[in-house]
C-alpha cells in the first residue's frame, strides 16, 4: 500500500520518495528503537515504534542489516535521558509546548504525553510528509515543514515561552558554527526555555559509519558536527545560560563511574576530543 494523505496507509517496499539522505537516519533509529522495545528485549517502553515497524512493509533488515546491540543500547540510553528531562519539564509546565527539531520518525510524544502538552515536530518537507503518513496525528500535535536551521520555524511553531526544544540526533549533522547559530536562535526567540541536544565524538561517528551500519545497503551521511563539546558550546558562550551535561552510554563501554570523569575532562577549554557521547541541557535565562 502506498502513502495516503489520510495517514492510514503505509509505504510499500520501495524507498520513501523525497526523503533526503540525512532523514534516512530516522528510519535506522526507529528500527533499532523498536528492537529495544520488543518483549524479548524490553529495554524501552515504546509500543508505537514496534507497531509501526511491524505494520510497514519496508525491508528494514535489507537496508540496515540486523539490529546492532551496541546501537540499541546507545539509543535506549539516549531516549531515556530525553524522556526523563521532558517529563520533568512537563511536570513544571503541564500545558507547555515541546518543539522537536529534526524529529523524523521519533515516537517520544507517546512515551511522555501528559494529556495536555502541545507538540510541534519540525523537519524537512519530505520527512514531515512521511511522518504524517505513517504515525497518528492528534489535535495537540502539529508539524512544521522547515529546516531546523531556518529561522522561520520559530514563527511557524507559534509557541510562547517557556517551551522545551529538543534536537535529538540532530547536532552531529550540523557544523559547529551552524549549531552555535541554532543555539543563539533558540535562546533569543524563547527566553526562559530549555534546549536539549546530544553530541558525538569523532570516534563514535567513525564507529557508527564504519561498523554499526554494516550488513545493509544504507550508508550514513557525513556527520560534520561530530566534534568536541567545547567546540560546540564555546562559540555560543558558555556563561550565557546554565549548562548541564550527562554521559550517554552505551552500557557496553563501561559503568557511569568511568564515564563521569571522562565527561568532566571534556569540559576543559583545551580538550580536543570528547571521550563519550554527551546529553546536554541548556536553560536559557
Amino acid at each position: 500500500m502506498g502513502i495516503s494523505e489520510t495517514g492510514q496507509g503505509f509505504p510499500d517496499d520501495r524507498a520513501p520518495r523525497g526523503l533526503p539522505p540525512v532523514s534516512w537516519t530516522s528510519l535506522w533509529t526507529l528500527y533499532h528503537r523498536a528492537a529495544a522495545a520488543r518483549p524479548d528485549s524490553a529495554l524501552l517502553d515504546d509500543p508505537v515504534a514496534v507497531e509501526l515497524v511491524d505494520r510497514c512493509a519496508w525491508p528494514l533488515e535489507t537496508w540496515f542489516g540486523r539490529p546492532r546491540a551496541l546501537a540499541v543500547q546507545y539509543l535506549v540510553r539516549r531516549a531515556r535521558l530525553y524522556d526523563a528531562a521532558t517529563k520533568d519539564f512537563l511536570r513544571a509546565h503541564p500545558g507547555a509546548t515541546v518543539i522537536a527539531l529534526g524529529e523524523g520518525l521519533e515516537t517520544q510524544f507517546w512515551r511522555v504525553d501528559n494529556g495536555t502538552v502541545r507538540w510541534v515536530s519540525v523537519d524537512l518537507p519530505g520527512t514531515v510528509a512521511l511522518r504524517r503518513a505513517v504515525l497518528p496525528h492528534g489535535p495537540r500535535q502539529h508539524t512544521v515543514a522547515c529546516s531546523a536551521t531556518d529561522p522561520q520555524w520559530t514563527e511557524l511553531a507559534a509557541a510562547e515561552p517557556p517551551v522545551l526544544i529538543t534536537a535529538q540526533g540532530l547536532f552531529m549533522y550540523l557544523p559547529p558554527p551552524r549549531a552555535a547559530a541554532l543555539i543563539r536562535l533558540c535562546a533569543g526567540r524563547f527566553p526562559r526555555s530549555v534546549l536539549l541536544f546530544d553530541t558525538l565524538p569523532r570516534w563514535v561517528s567513525f564507529l557508527t559509519r564504519a561498523v554499526l551500519a554494516r550488513g545493509g545497503t544504507f550508508r550514513f551521511p557525513p556527520q560534520e558536527g561530530a566534534r568536541p563539546l567545547a567546540a560546540l558550546l564555546l562559540p555560543y558562550g558558555q556563561g550565557r545560560c546554565a549548562v548541564t551535561v550527562d554521559p550517554i552510554g552505551p552500557y557496553a563501554f563501561g559503568l557511569r563511574v568511568v564515564a563521569g570523569p571522562l565527561l568532566r575532562a571534556q569540559r576543559c577549554r583545551l580538550a580536543r576530543r570528547v571521550p563519550v557521547p554527551a546529553f546536554v541541557r541548556m536553560d536559557f535565562p
